[in-house]
């Protein structure tokens, strides 16, 4: 194989690994917008040994009432509907009414310290798919004995 044709080889394996790595992204990307809805915005205020409260709105169709799921430790504790009333989520004009929040009551629980999660459920377009999404940051609690 002489100097040309080696170039030409070369260069046609780093236009494959481009178009590849393209490919890639464009899939990657396609599958994040599928399964996650950039637009949802929300906060896990509190949780204790009797509730764990927050609020979720979607900023995308702020008027919708959001499904939340909570966790305790890795471990599914409820799911509700985002529909409680929360004037401050209102008045810092991150939904068109007062009814965003969420109160779940904590489960019977262990002394000692305590991780809580919610996560917002998120239906493609279709609705064939659910995925969870994580509202706000996860909630480090302790339960005293």
């Amino acid at each position: 194989m002489n100097d040309k044709s080696r170039a030409r080889l070369i260069h046609l394996l780093i236009s494959k690994s481009m178009a590849e790595a393209l490919l890639i992204t464009a899939v990657v990307v396609g599958f994040y917008f599928a399964t996650t809805n950039p637009n949802l915005r929300g906060v896990l205020d509190i949780a204790d040994r009797s509730f764990v409260t927050g609020w979720v709105v979607d900023e995308g169709n702020p008027g919708a009432r959001v499904e939340v799921q909570l966790f305790v430790d890795d471990q599914f504790a409820g799911d509700v509907t985002a529909n409680q009333y929360r004037p401050d989520v209102h008045s810092a004009k991150r939904a068109d009414d007062d009814w965003h929040g969420f109160a779940f009551r904590t489960p019977q629980l262990v002394p000692g310290e305590h991780q809580a999660r919610v996560y917002a459920v998120h239906a493609n377009g279709a609705g064939t798919r659910r995925t969870l999404q994580l509202i706000g940051k996860p909630y480090t609690f302790h339960i005293d004995p």
